[in-house]
């Protein structure tokens, strides 16, 4: 296996609607809904008054279904790089209302993203008080995607027992450790796992460990320790926004993975609303930039909703 350095990208909690009107409007006219619906089927749109002002006709929007932006996410995605499977999660942390959703519960490898597992494990043995020297591993590791720390931490801490006990820890459905105890990129988890992942992170855990993990992913370098630049997917594509992502990419003979995480933030009043997951299976071979440049060309679709 080769590890692929995804680009780090800021990621917030974000819904996008897509639907139809009396006349047809393009994706990029659609702004973010004010109220946002609870279930994961439909999403809310905007009151509009009962009345039409005089000469004016009344058009009346219909429910979204959260699965419409991602589908249109994957049809951009595919369209860049045919063959590929795409999972997409997206989520709005303070309703926990979905925004777009398609083959969440669906299992892809974690590449690089299993490093989020692998730190979380790292600190909690400390009792979220890392000593200095763990903490400058933790946030290279993270910033970086330095795969040599990863390595000695997953060594160390027992590979397939950091997953076993973060399934655990924070109630993971989907997530399964490596049939090869040696590759950690081979972990598999689902989009809907990394959402849970992102939640714990901000919600579950104290705040100087909370902190140490959000500064390194909102710090990500462009390019990665191993010379990738991982700015692909949401660094990309969700720009004016602020972000802290775990990228992760990797190359078997069978597949190429790529996967875009993170929490971004709309603006500095709303601080890591959305959670934006989108993991992908590319077909083998296919070139990083291809392959990155599909990531951004669907995570664009959510720049005018993510609000």
């Amino acid at each position: 296996m080769t590890p692929i350095q995804a680009r780090s990208p800021h990621v917030r909690w974000t819904w996008i609607a897509a639907g139809s009107f009396v006349a047809v409007i393009s994706l990029a006219a659609l702004g973010a809904p004010r109220a946002l619906a609870t279930s994961r089927d439909q999403i809310g749109l905007d009151q509009v008054p009962t009345t039409p002002p005089p000469g004016t006709t009344l058009v009346v929007p219909r429910p979204i279904s959260v699965t419409a932006i991602a589908q249109q996410m994957q049809a951009a995605i595919q369209a860049a790089s045919p063959g590929t499977t795409v999972g997409i999660d997206v989520v709005d942390t303070t309703t926990g209302a979905p925004v777009a959703s398609l083959n969440a519960d669906q299992q892809f490898y974690t590449a690089s993203v299993v490093k989020l597992l692998i730190a979380l494990d790292t600190l909690e043995d400390q009792n979220w008080q890392p000593d200095s020297d763990t903490a400058e591993r933790v946030s290279e590791m993270l910033s970086a995607s330095n795969d040599n720390i990863a390595d000695w931490l997953w060594d160390t801490r027992g590979n397939n027992a950091i997953i076993d006990r973060m399934v655990s820890a924070i109630g993971l459905n989907g997530t399964t450790a490596p049939e090869d105890i040696a590759q950690w990129g081979e972990t598999l988890t689902t989009p809907r796992d990394v959402v849970a992942i992102f939640r714990y992170i901000t919600t579950g855990i104290p705040a100087p460990a909370r902190d140490l993990i959000l500064d390194a992913l909102h710090n990500a370098s462009e390019t990665a320790s191993d010379g990738t630049n991982q700015y692909f997917g949401i660094p990309d594509a969700l720009t004016g926004a602020t972000w802290a992502v775990k990228q992760g990419w990797m190359e078997l003979n069978s597949s190429t993975t790529l996967a875009t995480t993170g929490l971004v933030s709309p603006a500095p009043d709303q601080p890591y609303r959305y959670a934006v997951v989108v993991l992908s299976t590319q077909p083998a071979g296919t070139d990083w930039s291809v392959a990155g440049a599909a990531l951004t060309a669907g995570v664009q679709l959510l720049h005018a909703v993510l609000k």
